[in-house]
């Protein structure tokens, strides 16, 4: 009877391990799936910005072309300023999709930060909006980049479209970092339309959107989900028609560390 009791338990010992397995197998593929997502709402900005690009590109040849030899060096630097610009949206994607979303670094937080405004795309200047950066160069923090960085995609691009959606008044976003008691603090302000209070309390739920059929609803829950891996949080504070804050906490020291 013994024995038999002791086999039914290493059995479902065994069917509980693999059904964590097999959950957290899936939570993987629902983040991939929802970078993936992600990149497809910026692609008609990454397709106007590469074609801007390559017009500007064989503009500059056709002067090189035509051009003395001063005016001939002057277009090839702009070409490869040009070159430059495409590689840099083009590595922040790979980065953003291929990269190892488990793999933990060390990294300066400015570092992520102009990483994630590259796969953007397109500069928030071109769309009257001012970017605001406040992050010390010395600011470093341990974590997993390539899943902070799609977190910090999807604020910005939410801040850009509240920003975008208010008419009038200043339109701007900062994006800021400082370290306290042992933690980091990363936060994403727009001017924008802001969150109805009705709605801040369901902004994370899975599949709740406010985007009228266009979102998934999974951007924000998928956000929450993998702050909370990288034992973080993540809260958010609005004013309707003045301006909204998400700011991420997270244990400088990795997502492997203590909390203290």
């Amino acid at each position: 009877m013994t024995s038999a009791v002791s086999v039914g338990v290493v059995g479902q010992g065994r069917l509980v391990a693999q059904l964590r397995d097999e959950v957290r197998a899936l939570d993987d593929q629902l983040r991939r799936a929802q970078r993936l997502v992600t990149v497809g709402t910026i692609t008609s900005m990454i397709v106007h910005e590469i074609n801007n690009i390559l017009t500007h590109v064989i503009g500059r040849l056709e002067l090189a072309d035509e051009g003395d030899e001063t005016s001939c060096r002057g277009s090839l630097r702009r070409v490869r300023k040009g070159y430059d610009s495409a590689a840099a949206i083009c590595q922040a994607l790979l980065h953003l999709t291929c990269g190892d979303p488990q793999q933990v670094q060390t990294v300066p937080v400015a570092q992520l930060i102009e990483e994630t405004l590259a796969a953007m795309a397109r500069a928030p200047s071109k769309d009257g909006i001012v970017l605001i950066r406040k992050v010390s160069p010395k600011l470093q923090i341990t974590t997993r980049p390539v899943e902070l960085k799609q977190v910090l995609l999807n604020l910005l691009l939410n801040a850009r479209a509240a920003v975008l959606g208010k008419e009038g008044g200043s339109q701007s976003i900062c994006i800021s970092a400082s370290r306290r008691n042992g933690e980091t603090f990363i936060r994403v302000a727009d001017t924008g339309v802001g969150i109805p209070p009705e709605y801040r309390q369901r902004i994370f739920e899975p599949f709740f959107t406010t985007k009228n059929g266009e979102g998934t609803g999974l951007g924000l829950a998928v956000c929450r989900e993998i702050v909370e891996s990288l034992k973080g949080r993540i809260s958010v504070r609005s004013q309707l028609g003045k301006s909204t804050c998400f700011t991420i906490a997270l244990p400088w020291d990795g997502p492997d560390a203590k909390r203290r």
